[in-house]
């Protein structure tokens, strides 16, 4: 049941916008939209869990050491088909760990392609050399780093709000 509703037209009641009968007619609609709401739920979210929850789950267990990448396709996996939100942001978060294993491989291959060029200037033969060479690797590290923290927080926190958070600087592979 929608209160507020209920209350807006209680008030315009009051106040002779509404007549009694209009009054009766449109709170019986607000009985029967809430009649058909409940009386044929959507699929079971996986676990007994809200809706809401669910999402926030699934953006939260990315923290989680070692299976952190497993655990939200398993959860995405088994609560797809029960609700279009928890659809869209296993999507979303499906797209981010593609995304960034793919930057993951480049800045692999980028760090690996420049120790030729460092060794072949002979950088590489003192330990300042060395680090010049792999300079930008500290800062490109941390801002991964922190954004690997940040964003499932963010996410989780949308979750729990039943919002889908599209995670930042992933390419849509899935849609």
């Amino acid at each position: 049941m929608d209160y507020k509703k209920l209350d807006e037209l209680n008030k315009l009641r009051q106040s002779g916008a509404l007549t009694e009968e209009e009054f009766e007619t449109e709170k019986q609609k607000l009985f029967t939209e809430d009649e058909t709401t409940n009386s044929c739920p959507s699929q079971e979210i996986p676990m007994g869990l809200q809706e809401n929850s669910y999402l926030a789950l699934m953006n939260f267990l990315i923290l989680v050491p070692y299976v952190g990448w497993i655990i939200p396709i398993v959860l995405w996996a088994m609560g797809k088909n029960s609700s279009e939100q928890i659809n869209k942001q296993g999507k979303y978060i499906l797209n981010w760990y593609i995304t960034w294993f793919i930057f993951g491989i480049i800045f692999v291959i980028a760090f690996v392609a420049s120790l030729p060029a460092a060794i072949a200037s002979g950088a590489l033969s003192n330990v300042f050399g060395l680090f010049g060479s792999i300079f930008w690797l500290l800062p490109v590290s941390a801002i991964i780093g922190i954004l690997c923290l940040v964003f499932p927080i963010i996410g989780g926190i949308k979750g729990l709000n039943g919002q889908v958070w599209k995670y930042p600087l992933s390419i849509p592979f899935l849609k």
